[in-house]
Parts: C-alpha cells; structure tokens; sequence
C-alpha cells in the first residue's frame, strides 16, 4: 500500500476519490446538488490546509521523513484543494440554478469572499509547475503567499455562510498554532543570530 502512495497517479486517484463519490451522488441524484455543497467545500479546506502545515511542522519539529514526503506532494495538494472548491461553486451554481439571483448573491460578503478565494486558489493551481516556476521567478513565491490571504477569506467565508464558528475553528486553529510557533522560533533564531554576531564582532 505505501509503495502505491507513491506512485503519483496513484495519489492523484486518492485525492480525487471523495470527488468522484460526490460526482457519482449528484448524477444519480441531482437534488442532493444543495447537500454536496458543504463537503466539497470541506474538503477544498483540508486539502488547502495539509499543504500550509507542512512549512511550519518542518520549522518547528525539523526535517522528518514523513514531512519530506509532504513537502514532495504540496503542490498536488493545493491543485486538489482548488479543485474542489471549483466542484464546491459548481454544485452552489447549480442548487441556485438562477443567474440572477447567483449575481445578487455575489454582492453579499458571506459569497464573495468565497469567490476571491476561489480566484486565488485558480491563479495558483494554473502557475502550480515548474515552467510556471521558471518564467515567473519572484513573483511566483510572490503568488503562491497568496495563500494566506485566501485562508483567511475561506475562513470568513465558512463563518459567515454557516453562521457558527465551531466548523471554522476545528480546522483553522492548528494551522494558526503551528504558523505562530514557526514566527516565534524564527525570531528567537535571528535574536541567537545577532547576539552571536555581536560577540564576535
């Protein structure tokens, strides 16, 4: 089975199997449209997640086998995590089934953060290569930090659409931890750094 994971078709069909079990629902289904909408959404946020994570695990418990793995397949993970918020629009577009009132709904701040963060995710997966990498040097270390600002939108999103924050919160905070334990130690480093520096200049 580990051998398995990773073969990368492999790992592309394990990230895509949720996706094709909601797919599978809808066409026998489409009314179930309304229900699919929440754990595509869901699953968009996990994927996005797992890849944040792995930067600040390996800041703070240094490099592991298993994060080196991780880091191996970060971009996977963030090209999942755009395609299922895609899949998550596109059964919202579908339950709604009115364009006019879809392009009312896009005003309401609830929605259209859902919409930026989709953008971003989008501008993300397309420039998630290596000839991307190449053509757009600094500016595409510039693009894919973007993903802060979209977890951020997501999670505004998420809130204000459910009107709880438990969801929200369940899946956000150890994410928040861990950045704010990378920032501390970052900065305990660069103090340890200096101090060395000033004794021995």
């Amino acid at each position: 089975m580990l051998r398995l994971i990773n073969v990368h078709p492999f790992f592309w069909a394990l990230l895509a199997f949720p996706a094709v079990g909601m797919l599978a629902g809808f066409v026998q289904d489409p009314v179930s449209a309304f229900d699919l909408i929440h754990p595509s959404g869901e699953f968009s946020v996990r994927f996005m997640i797992i890849a944040m994570m792995v930067s600040p695990l390996r800041a703070v418990l240094g490099r592991r086998r298993g994060l080196d793995w991780l880091l191996a397949r970060r971009r996977a993970l963030g090209v999942a995590a755009c395609g299922y918020g895609v899949l998550h629009l596109a059964f919202y577009l579908y339950d709604m089934g009115d364009w006019g009132m879809i392009a009312e709904e896009a005003l309401i701040f609830s929605i259209w953060t859902g919409y930026a963060a989709l953008v971003i995710f989008i501008a993300m997966a397309l420039t998630s290569n290596n000839a991307s990498q190449r053509i757009m040097r600094a500016n595409w270390k510039r693009l894919q930090r973007l993903v802060y600002p979209a977890a951020l939108l997501i999670a505004l999103h998420w809130v204000y659409v459910d009107g709880e924050t438990m969801g929200m919160v369940v899946h956000f905070v150890p994410l928040l931890i861990l950045e704010t334990a990378r920032v501390v130690l970052m900065f305990k480093r660069r103090s340890a750094r200096r101090g060395k520096e000033a004794l021995t200049g």
